[in-house]
């Protein structure tokens, strides 16, 4: 009788660990596509931060290279620097934001 009680208890532990694996493997099609478009978004943000950074050396290899009669080129350019790092920083801290709206959502198996 004992055994019987046993192994009633050890079948339906087995099973219940079982469904839960099974429910860790299966995702909701919803929950993938909004996961996959906010990963894209991501993706396109650190691409637009990658440019911008790029922007940044461009402009200051041109200000290493202009002659000391040109003022005018140098207000301008770094004017454009300034700008260049304020959209970094901005771009930074949207994608901080989405990064925090990516984990808030629940995506599994999300790595940042």
């Amino acid at each position: 009788m004992n055994r019987a009680i046993l192994l009633f208890l050890v079948t339906t532990t087995l099973c219940h660990a079982g469904l839960e694996d099974i429910k860790d493997v299966i995702r909701y099609p919803i929950i993938s596509r909004r996961c996959k478009t906010l990963l894209k978004d991501r993706s396109n943000k650190i691409r637009v931060q990658q440019k911008f950074n790029t922007m940044i050396i461009r402009n200051q290899k041109l200000q290493d290279q202009l002659k000391p009669k040109q003022q005018v080129a140098l207000q301008n350019l770094t004017l454009h620097k300034i700008q260049l790092e304020n959209n970094v920083r901005l771009a930074t801290l949207r994608l901080k934001n989405m990064e925090e709206n990516i984990v808030r959502k629940g995506c599994p198996g999300i790595t940042l």
